[in-house]
This record gives C-alpha cells, structure tokens and sequence, in this order.
C-alpha cells in the first residue's frame, strides 16, 4: 500500500472567483474532455466562458461558502461546487467534484466528498445527489464504489446518470471509532482510576497507529473534542454514515493544543489527514448532561470543569486540513420527518408557497399574529426567508422549520418555530402556525409531537392566547401542561383584550 504525503500539506477555502476564475474555467473544461470526449458539451451547457463565470458568481451570493478551491501548498488542485435540491432541500446537490489529472486515484475523492457531507450537513441536508457520465470511467467507478446509487437517466440528458447517496449508505462499511474511555469497560460497567485511564489512553493510541498503518487510499481521521456531556459521541453516532468507510474517528476531550499533539503526530507519521470536530456547548449544558448519565459514566464536577476552564478551539495551523464546529449550546435537529410531512430549514425556494400559504390564511391568523397582514407579495416571502434562513445557521438564533407535504406536490403546511429562552441555558420556546388550506387535519400535531420528542431533553415553553383554544389542545396535545396566566397581555382585534397562557413542558 502507498502512502502519500502530500494528503497533508491540503487546505480547503473558499474560491476566490477574482483571483482564480479562470482556474474554474480550466478545470471545467478537462472535466467536460474527460466525460464526453470534447469540451462542446461545456459550451452548450454552460453557454460559454461568461455563462458559467455568471452562474458561478450567483452561486456564491446564494449560499457563500458552496464553491471551494483544495490547495496543496500553493497550488490549487482540487475544486467542489455544491448546493440543495431547490424541491427539496433536504438532499444536497454535488454540482461538481473535480482533482487534477496527477492526482487522481490516490484517495483524496474520499476527502472532497468528505468536505462536501461536512458543508451540507450544516444545512439540514441528509442525502447528496449528483450527476455523473458512465463514461468517464474513473469517476463513474470511484462513485459507485463508495456508496452512491445509480437512479438512472438524468432526466434533462440522454448521456448523464443522476447518483444519489443517504447520509447512511456506508452503514455496512461504517467507520472505526477509537474512544479511550471504551477500554475502561468490564463486565460490570466501566471502572475508573489512575492508572486504568493511562492504560486506556496508551490503548488508544495504539490502536489508532494500528489502524493507519493498514489504512487504505483515501483514510482520514476525524478527531472529535469537546468537554465531557459536549454531545462527541452523540454527534459520532448521528453521523457515522456521512462520514464514510475510509474514515477513522478519534473521540475523546483533547480540550487544548498540547492535548492533540499525539493524535495529529500518529496521523503525520502515516500520512494521513485529519480533520477537527469541536462540539461546542455551554458549561451548564455539559454539567446537567453529565448528571444524567449512568453513575459508573458520570465524570466527577470537578473534572468537567477543568476541562472546560481549558478548552482550546482548534485551528489549521495545528496541522488540521480543516476545522468544523459544532454548536452544542442549542441541540436543535437541522430537519425531521414525520409520516406526512418533513420538517426542512428555511430556503428561498419556498417562497411562492410561503406567499400562497400566507395569503389564505389571513383570516385564520390576524386575531393572534401580530405580523399577519393581507396580502404578501412574492419579494415579502424571499426577503423574509433570506433572513430566516440567515438566522438558521446562527447558534442563538431564532430557527423556523417549514412543514412540507410528503407527496408529490410538497405543498407548505405551516411554520414552527424554536427559539433559545433567555433565563435557562437549553430551554427552548415553541411557536406556530398552520396554512388555512391545511388546518384540522392533525398536520400540525403530527410535526410538532415530533419535534417535541426531539427536544426531549431540554425543558420547553409555549406561551398562546386564552381565545385560541385550538392552539391551547395543541399544546396540551403535545404533553405541555399549563402553568401561568398573564392577565391582559394579549389584544386581538376580535376578542378584545386576553390572557396569555404560559405552557411548559420539563426536560425528560
């Protein structure tokens, strides 16, 4: 097996479409000759040099951070374009994937297809797509060896199949997990001292040097850190699937640099990259997880707070080929579904149907939404979810999940939102509301039991009006129980002035 030195020396950054536009151009224009022979196809797809060069300037207006350039040193050699399926935004769309000739067949696709799960996640996304020519031999099969599903003709092409690949397509394949803490395990749970954590440490770390040392083309190691009750092992387990079978993940604390150093020399010593995870959270977060694990997994008080009094984020100069973090401090899903409908993260895509949606309903809503209106233009709805959409990928932001129809049709049902509450440090308050067109059909029961299901470890809080009484059974409905009044605090045009009823729903 070859080693290859260079997987270290990369960086992923975003493109830089003043400086390297015609970087883009070229590796297009290859990608075209290997695929179909010629270039001619890019001309009449692309509709030339300016067309793709506009293209790609919207693209990065729409969604920074989609198109990214892979350096080695100070070359580019790589190149990814991505997105989401405007129908559906839960499956990402792999518009281009590409390595320079030389490169190519040495296992650094595993890596762009890394990066790509890496940005996509992010937004909610649980599937990738692409589209790819039989062809273009080396590709086509790269693809179907790592996973992804052939669906057939590309609907707009007679020579180009769509591929498409499930966060959990490699569950057979699954990566490796090294967790010192697994070595402290015996029959009758784990047992912990001094001298049994070194032990399980020194374990570790041979096994990961183990591991490398017979790694196949394309390995790479994910180290995973963060304070105890972080959410590290949560977050491995949730995303094992997308991180793929050439992967072997490192979870464990390494809260600062000096405590990294061994993993990424284990790494450099086989030349294999690595990649950060840094699950963020809040201390009271770590602490009240910590409590609720079983007592032979709970970590002492104490010993959660030094590590988090020496949390280091991680950087690139560490020797990381990239840095992903992940915030903890609101454990909010990025998408659900239940057997209806799916819960999905603000796009503008939506907003036709968000302005249809709003527009019936106004009557429904002008008694208890202070910013119904109406009549919402098209421009209101793609304003309102550009900024919605902003406010998504924003920690302590307010997030809105629209509910979408599973058929054919993917009609919009209505709107939940969730947002952090200012007194408890991972409580959430739950509002929504539900399209005219849809109402009484339980839709609404049915996504937000599922939400509150997924929420169920942080306490809860609805707050409706004493006139909306189905709001009230909603609520109830969903396991939240009525603990206040606020005489007065509401005014509605039809009702006069009403209470507010405070609901709350405790951690479980």
């Amino acid at each position: 097996m070859m080693k290859t030195s260079h997987m270290l020396s990369l960086a992923f950054a975003p493109v830089d479409l003043d400086a390297h536009l015609d970087v883009c151009q070229r590796f297009r224009l290859d990608a075209h000759a290997c695929a179909f022979g010629s270039a001619g196809l890019y001309h009449s797809l692309n509709y030339g040099a300016e067309g793709y060069a506009a293209w790609l300037r919207q693209m990065a207006i729409n969604l920074p951070g989609c198109l990214v350039h892979v350096w080695r040193n100070d070359e580019i050699i790589g190149q990814i374009e991505m997105g989401r399926v405007a129908s559906d935004p839960s499956i990402g769309y792999v518009n281009f994937f590409y390595l320079i000739p030389e490169l190519r067949g040495q296992g650094l696709g595993a890596l762009l297809e890394a990066y790509a799960w890496s940005f996509l996640s992010r937004l909610g996304c649980q599937s990738l797509r692409l589209s790819a020519s039989p062809t273009n031999v080396s590709a086509w099969s790269f693809y179907r060896h790592s996973g992804w599903q052939d669906l057939g003709l590309h609907e707009n092409s007679c020579d180009v199949h769509l591929l498409h690949k499930h966060a959990d397509s490699d569950a057979v394949g699954s990566p490796l997990v090294i967790n010192p803490d697994d070595y402290l395990e015996t029959e009758f749970g784990r047992e912990f001292s001094a001298e049994r954590n070194r032990q399980a440490w020194e374990l570790a770390y041979a096994r990961l040097s183990d591991e490398l040392s017979k790694a196949s083309r394309g390995a790479h190691v994910y180290l995973v850190m963060g304070v105890q009750g972080a959410g590290k092992s949560r977050w491995v387990s949730e995303n094992l699937g997308r991180l793929g079978h050439h992967a072997i993940v490192f979870d464990a604390a390494l809260p600062a640099r000096r405590h990294r150093e061994r993993v990424l020399g284990v790494a450099r010593e086989h030349h294999v990259p690595v990649i950060a995870i840094f699950v963020k959270t809040s201390l009271n977060l770590a602490l009240s997880r910590n409590a609720r694990r079983s007592a032979d997994k709970r970590v002492p008080e104490d010993a959660v707070n030094s590590v988090f009094g020496l949390l280091e984020p991680p950087t690139e100069s560490e020797g990381f080929i990239w840095v992903q973090t992940i915030e903890q401090q609101a454990s909010l899903p990025t998408t659900l579904q239940t057997a209806r409908l799916k819960l999905v993260a603000p796009d503008v895509g939506f907003a036709e149907k968000l302005a249809d949606a709003l527009n019936a309903s106004y009557e429904l809503h002008r008694d208890f939404l202070v910013w119904s209106r109406p009549h919402f233009t098209l421009e209101d709805a793609r304003e309102s979810l550009k900024r919605v959409s902003e406010d998504f990928c924003t920690a302590d932001a307010k997030k809105r999940y629209f509910l979408l129809q599973r058929d054919d049709d993917q009609s919009l049902v209505g709107c939940i939102w969730v947002s952090p509450i200012a007194d408890q440090s991972h409580g959430f308050e739950i509002g929504y509301w539900v399209s005219q067109n849809h109402a009484a059909r339980g839709l609404m029961k049915e996504a937000l039991t599922a939400l509150v299901s997924r929420l169920s470890g942080h306490p809860l809080r609805l707050i409706t009006s004493s006139a909306n009484i189905p709001s009230q059974k909603l609520a109830e409905a969903a396991g939240f129980e009525r603990v206040e009044i606020i005489l007065g605090a509401r005014v509605s045009g039809r009702h006069g002035v009403c209470d507010a009823l405070v609901y709350e729903r405790e951690a479980r």
